[in-house]
């Protein structure tokens, strides 16, 4: 398998294109000249590819949520990426940059409440985040973190919290709880008997 076929999987664009029509259409008929404007310059089969590609990933609420925001906001979307994040801002997942800037928090004041999805990339980027410092840590955590992201929306899950595991509780020694049995008199005797024999006696 060469390297291109590597990296195919990565350019997979699976967004029905039905759905992306439906998106343009929508911001044409809310924005008008503005969308013609900004769009000028793709051709009609481009410009809903692209749309594919830019969505590629989101669910029906995703893209609900997003036109929830479309049909309230005054100016265009500046750009396909723009509207994207109109539609996973404001749900129940945290986005990739909310999830970070929480993180960040979160070091900062572990009783910060955080993600399960987010604590569990904060830590695989840890390494990049002591190294390398926070602008790369935060290249690192936002894609690890929409590819985690994307396949728990396919599982169906829903957010969860972190919660911090209990402290197992340790079994201590100490001397002063220390109770003492008394040796059962026949027991005595044999001791001391067997102590006079090996030459302890008095």
């Amino acid at each position: 398998m060469s390297n291109i076929e590597l990296f195919k999987n990565a350019f997979a664009v699976n967004f029905p294109v039905e759905v992306a029509d439906m998106v343009l259409d929508r911001m044409s008929e809310l924005y008008g000249a503005e969308f013609d404007k900004k769009y000028a310059g793709y051709a009609d089969d481009e410009l809903r590819q692209l749309a594919c590609t830019v969505l590629n990933g989101l669910t029906p609420a995703d893209i609900a949520r997003g036109i929830t925001r479309m049909n309230s906001e005054e100016w265009c979307p500046k750009n396909l990426p723009t509207f994207r994040s109109w539609c996973e801002q404001g749900g129940d997942w945290w986005t990739a940059d909310m999830a970070w800037a929480k993180a960040m928090q979160f070091e900062s004041d572990p009783s910060t409440p955080i993600t399960k999805l987010a604590k569990v990339t904060l830590e695989e980027v840890r390494h990049v985040l002591n190294v390398e410092g926070q602008k790369a840590a935060h290249f690192a955590f936002k894609d690890i973190y929409q590819d985690y992201l994307r396949r728990a929306k396919e599982a169906g899950r829903v957010q969860e919290m972190w919660v911090k595991p209990k402290a197992a509780k340790t079994i201590g020694f100490d001397e002063r709880n220390r109770s003492g049995v008394p040796c059962p008199p026949e027991l005595v005797a044999k001791i001391g008997k067997g102590f006079k024999r090996l030459g302890g006696g008095v």
